[in-house]
């Protein structure tokens, strides 16, 4: 093992080039931590939002359906071109 010989001045601080440069290294962090912890909020709303709109959509979905089984009975139509093929029975 190698011996490290150290300075015998007593040094109580870093000096102000190396205090500047790990304050902006903390504050980068600090920074990237908000950003991500906001984007991450955004994400959540979003999500929920998104989650939202498709539940209202499948429950139109839902009432167009019943509207068609009563107007035309029991159906299956082809969503690309609207062509009624009536069920066969199982």
């Amino acid at each position: 093992m190698k011996a490290v010989k150290i300075n015998k001045e007593k040094v109580n601080t870093i000096n102000s080039e190396q205090l500047k440069r790990l304050q902006d290294f903390g504050t980068f962090i600090d920074k990237a931590r908000m950003s991500l912890g906001e984007l991450s909020i955004q994400y959540e709303f979003q999500k929920a939002d998104i989650l939202n709109h498709i539940s209202d959509q499948q429950q139109k979905i839902t009432e167009l359906e019943k509207e068609i089984k009563e107007e035309y009975g029991d159906i299956q139509v082809n969503i690309e071109t609207g062509e009624i093929v009536k069920r066969e029975e199982e």
